[in-house]
């Protein structure tokens, strides 16, 4: 199950597809319903495209917020249908809770039969025990029926590690069966005594969530009926037994009510909001995201060269022998040269990955797998690249052999840029490689020697041998991560006119020159460092605001797009403007300190509510099911949960309801001004060690600003762990209401301070953890706005982000706790840089090291009134999306001859609000799986919030299509098919025709043609063969 705060849905449908591939593949399965009975909450993406966009009919689950979950037991509303998504056509799911509609999964209270249960088994009672526990057990199915509606309910028998003996657990079920059906149908237990006149019997037997599914759809038919009821067997007539028919409950009795938005933020009592787990281990949470774009890009660029070669009975032996090591013949389903990146970014998924809750030592092994799937990865790449860019004799001679994926470029690490660039003999050749479906134009930054020089960048253009300079400049790294072997420079060069799907050739030569920087005396309290421009570039001298450094208590950069003002003494953004608009600002960075309790004398006091009483009305008892045997959190149970909830892996709660401010330093201020970049280096923690270092930056033809942060070492000596965060402050009047991604899909509306999210209360929530409860996850952006002004944030990684008072926004950029919060992990989330000693029972996790560094970028766009998603829109793909660079050498002396001056898989770009979010090879040559999505929602904005055509012909300039099938999202069947055999929850008959763009390509393509049309936020998929 993957998580459905913290993913990018990108990772989302990657997963998905890969498991369906197996499933289909090896088992031959293709299924029909959603599990996600453990993530912490519950997306909108996921109700939408990740269930009637995945071909399910259902989607299961089991934690909903306390409050909404005692509403839904009180009102009979635990089922019920879904339609989560805004954009036109979005589809409405059945949806349902596990476990017994308690807010968890696992069996009914006391009938659990594994081993590691405590629930005493059937087989082996007396008669009369056994009687009475079989009134127990139909006690417990009135109750949940009680929950919902129609004649059918669900009981979910099992749960984490208690399935490791079938034979007991199955005997005892096998008798559980027999023994119910005997009372009922025999004697002593009176239905009657029991249902009251709801049923006229009872039946309990084996089942799937997909023949429970159908026999609810059964129970929907029946309700909008008026003149017969349908049974069953009419409809589910592949199954050997029937669902029992409703007796006494009319037509509106099963009227599902429809839930729309999604089911954020979870908590399952009054001060225990899983809220934290939206920030937690903010390093792997970047990687995923790293890894997920090379996976993107890699699939691209397998597709290029799959479109090269030439069928194969023209291919002579060398060539099929040269081409082997370059494509797999993929007969397996794990047989791609991308596999091991795929396996590594779909377990990455999982709701206990890149949500961060995971124990230290397994947040290693993501880490591990990841890296090494994009070092794999980045080998077939590489030599992929070489193939396509080089000529033959620049192949034969083993011309920049040493290509290589820079993968440290946030340590501003690249070996071979590194190596280069410390000697005049060798020139580097860097591939800047575009993913995206439309040209752009980028500032490419790349790790230099630490050593003095100057740098002369061309681009290759028009011919193999035509290069053309473009400008460039070398600016001081900082080092703020402190990390052995980065570079001592930062060199930045203009990569503008990128290809869509394509990449383009730099070349960079060491010229003769003083590099070094110098120091400013244009004010005392302010140091200003910049590098000399060389005479020989394209660049205006570097140049500082002198005279306003003096004259002024601001410091003001610009790109002619937008101006930033920051405070003289401390560097902190003060004002932002472009041509249209200008919005004040007070930033600020601070921190929670995180709440704990470890009352050592209520050790042996045992809570009787905990472990019998499974109501959660608000009364400080947390759902059942979290006690870790390997851990020892029974401690922190105790009591209510105002006095033991510790602040955790998964749980946000902090000790006070105002941060602790990192007040920024003076006289620290360190400026850099370009004409590709200006930056602004500003320092926090005033008072004692550097706790945050910024840099302000601005890019030449880019309308945000980049605000980098380097989050050092957090300090745990005064024993109290801490959230950091980091807050802008406006005068936007934002009315309490502010925009939140959905796994980078549609923007929701979140308004802080609700107490009517979950209906008729009898108390407010979320003011009892006001901080906590009005946190959301942020996967892409969040915004506020007004009538006059917008301010929209990029994210480069999941974090969890609100608007705790009007005209702010403020993100979680780092956790660092010492104490657990009992629901799971059974260790605090503490990581250091040198790492752990091992786990019990071979030693005891102790964390060795300092706190680890984590280093991020937000970007900030302002705009005029009611434009964020608009603005917000216009980047996402590119954070997401970000240019990839691989680095070369050869000697400074030799020509190395290229067949073409760029690279791109596409005939033309595809329109501006079109993204291909996957082009990759299937396994029969010539054969391609294609996705493409709209990414505005509808009335985002007036130019781009519109359906759209794409020919997809594009995508294949030297090929033929013959044949296109549309497709479910995760490609495992045809669209045409589903549409003809899904649950209709809208009500519309069943045999009814599919729709008209499943039908359309199913037919011959001389009459409909390549052309296809993206309505706001769709996503489509794409079988396509070519020859």
């Amino acid at each position: 199950m993957h998580d459905e705060a913290t993913t990018h849905f990108i990772g989302m449908i990657d997963q998905t597809t890969l498991g369906h591939d197996f499933l289909k593949r090896e088992l031959g399965v293709v299924p029909t319903v959603g599990w996600q009975i453990d993530p912490f909450g519950h997306s909108a993406t996921q109700a939408g495209l990740m269930t009637a966009g995945m071909g399910f009919d259902a989607l299961y689950f089991g934690r909903i917020h306390y409050v909404d979950l005692e509403n839904r037991q009180n009102d009979g509303e635990c089922e019920g249908l879904w339609k989560s998504s805004t954009y036109d056509g979005g589809e409405s799911v059945f949806w349902g809770l596990s476990g017994s509609y308690r807010g968890n999964y696992g069996a009914p209270e006391g009938f659990c039969f594994d081993v590691l249960c405590d629930d005493d088994p059937l087989v082996g009672l007396e008669e009369s025990d056994l009687e009475q526990r079989i009134e127990k057990f139909l006690k417990l199915v009135g109750e949940q029926a009680g929950r919902t509606k129609g004649g059918n309910v669900m009981l979910t028998m099992g749960s984490d590690f208690q399935f490791s003996q079938a034979r007991k657990n199955y005997q005892n079920l096998d008798l559980l069966i027999d023994a119910t059906s005997h009372y009922l149908n025999n004697g002593p237990i009176n239905l009657k005594d029991i249902f009251g006149d709801r049923f006229e019997q009872v039946e309990i037997f084996y089942s799937t969530p997909e023949r429970y599914t159908q026999c609810k759809y059964v129970d929907f038919l029946n309700a909008r009926e008026q003149d017969a009821t349908v049974t069953s067997s009419e409809y589910v007539d592949q199954f050997s037994r029937s669902s029992v028919e409703p007796r006494k409950e009319s037509q509106n009795s099963v009227n599902w009510k429809m839930k729309t938005g999604d089911f954020f933020p979870y908590a399952d009592c009054d001060h225990c909001y899983w809220t934290g787990f939206f920030s937690s281990r903010q390093g792997l949470k970047r990687l995923e995201r790293v890894g997920s774009s090379f996976l993107h890009a890699a699939r691209q660029i397998e597709s290029i060269r799959k479109l090269q070669i030439k069928p194969a009975m023209s291919l002579v032996s060398g060539e099929r022998q040269g081409i082997s090591k370059l494509i797999s013949s993929a007969r397996n389903w794990n047989d791609s040269p991308l596999y091991i990146l795929e396996d590594a970014m779909g377990v990455a998924q999982h709701h206990d990955a890149v949500a961060g809750t995971s124990k230290q030592h397994v947040a290693y092994d993501y880490a591990k797998r990841i890296a090494n799937g994009i070092s794999s990865a980045s080998s077939f790449v590489t030599r992929t690249m070489r193939e396509l860019l080089l000529d033959a004799d620049a192949k034969s001679q083993g011309l920049l052999d040493n290509l290589g994926y820079c993968q440290l470029l946030n340590e501003t690490i690249c070996d071979v840029s590194q190596a280069a660039s410390k000697v005049n003999s060798k020139t580097m050749y860097v591939v800047v490689y575009n993913a995206l479906s439309s040209c752009r134009s980028e500032v490419v930054s790349i790790p230099v020697a630490d050593t003095a020089g100057e740098y002369r960048v061309e681009r290759l253009v028009n011919s193999p041998k035509d290069w053309a300079q473009v400008s460039s400049t070398v600016i001081l790294n900082a080092g703020y991560t402190n990390r052995s072997g980065a570079a001592g420079f930062i060199l930045y060069f203009e990569a503008s006119e990128l290809p869509p799907i394509g990449a383009r050739i730099f070349r960079i030569n060491k010229v003769e020159g003083d590099n070094t920087p110098f120091l400013s005396d244009a004010n005392e309290q302010t140091t200003a460092i910049h590098p000399r421009a060389s005479p020989n570039l394209s660049v205006e001298s570097s140049h500082l605001r002198a005279n306003q450094l003096n004259k002024e208590n601001n410091i003001v950069i610009t790109n002619g797009i937008l101006s930033v003002t920051c405070d003289r003494s401390s560097g902190v953004i003060k004002l932002i403007a472009d041509k249209h608009t200008q919005l004040e600002l007070e930033q600020n960075y601070g921190y929670y300190e995180s709440f704990y309790h470890l009352d050592h004398n209520q050790m042996n006091a045992k809570s009787p509510n905990f472990e019998t009483s499974f109501n959660v009305k608000g009364n400080g008892m947390c759902l059942p099911g979290y006690i870790d045997s390997e851990g020892d959190e029974m401690p922190w149970l105790l009591g209510t949960a105002e006095n033991w909830q510790n602040s955790g892996a998964y749980i946000f709660r902090t000790s006070d309801r105002t941060p602790r401010i990192i007040p920024p330093k003076t006289s620290s201020v360190i400026i850099h001004e370009t004409d590709l970049v200006s930056e602004i280096h500003a320092k926090f923690g005033a008072d004692g060690p550097v706790m945050i270092n910024q840099i302000t930056r601005l890019i030449k033809g880019k309308n945000y600003v980049e605000v980098e942060y380097v989050v050092s070492s957090i300090s745990i000596d005064d024993g109290i762990g801490k959230e950091v965060v980091s807050r802008f402050s406006t005068n936007i009047a934002s009315h309490r209401t502010f925009f939140t991604d959905s796994n980078g899909r549609e923007f929701i509306e979140r308004t802080r301070g609700t107490n009517k999210l979950y209906g008729s209360l009898t108390h407010d929530p979320v003011s009892i953890e006001p901080i906590a409860g009005n946190y959301y996850p942020v996967n892409a952006g969040i915004y506020i706005e007004d009538e006059n002004r917008s301010l929209s944030i990029l994210v480069d990684r999941s974090q969890g982000a609100s608007s705790l008072s009007d005209g702010t926004i403020e993100l979680m950029i780092q956790r660092r706790l010492l104490h657990d919060d009992a629901r799971g992990v059974a260790e605090p989330l503490n990581e250091t840089d040198i790492g752990i000693t091992p786990n019990p029972p071979y030693g005891d996790a102790t964390r060795i090291g300092e706190g680890i560094v984590i280093k991020g970028i937000h970007r900030l766009m302002i705009g005029v009134g009611r434009n964020g998603a608009a603005q917000a829109r216009s980047r996402m793909d590119e954070v997401f999306s970000h240019p990839h660079i691989f680095v070369s050498s050869a000697p400074a002396d030799v020509e190395v001859p290229f067949q073409q001056a760029a690279l791109s898989g596409l005939e033309s770009p595809l329109p501006a609000n079109v993204m291909l979010v996957t082009f990759a090879p299937l396994r029969e040559l010539g054969v391609f799986l294609v996705r493409v999505a709209n990414q505005y929602g509808r009335d985002e904005s007036n130019e781009y919030s519109l359906p759209t055509t794409i020919d997809l012909s594009v995508l294949f300039p030297t090929k033929t299509i013959l044949t296109i099938i549309e497709t479910t999202l995760s490609g495992n069947q045809s669209l045409e098919d589903w549409e003809n055999r899904r649950l209709r929850w809208d009500g519309t008959n069943n045999q009814q025709p599919g729709s008209a763009r499943a039908e359309a390509f199913s037919r011959n393509l001389e009459q409909v043609g390549t052309v296809i049309s993206l309505r706001p936020l769709e996503i489509r998929t794409f079988e396509v063969r070519v020859a």
